[in-house]
């Protein structure tokens, strides 16, 4: 089942709200909604794991690309609300400081 990846805007500030499973079958759609973001007229972007039940390693390479281009685009980006085992595998493989972190602008 592909995930359902809504956008809320505040101000002008874009949260991309992830939920679902993040692996191979649905990253691209994770990522392609996280450069829409920083492409559009957002200053900053936020991206909410806050329902999301299973990331895998396509999933972490689209949030560390997103970091990448935001930090290209010098707009700031992090991650939020990540929970129980995707939390885990973000703080395991050492990008959840990284990703959590507000950096850019």
């Amino acid at each position: 089942m592909a995930p359902s990846i809504p956008n809320r805007r505040e101000a002008d500030a874009v949260t991309v709200i992830a939920r679902g499973e993040i692996d191979l079958a649905t990253a691209d759609e994770l990522q392609g909604e996280i450069e829409a973001a920083l492409a559009g007229p957002a200053s900053a972007v936020t991206v909410d794991l806050g329902e999301v039940t299973f990331l895998d390693s396509a999933g972490i390479n689209a949030l560390l690309t997103g970091r990448r281009i935001a930090d290209d685009h010098r707009k700031p980006y992090h991650v939020t609300n990540a929970r129980g085992m995707v939390r885990q595998l973000l703080r395991l493989t050492g990008v959840w400081d990284h990703l959590s972190t507000p950096a850019g602008g």
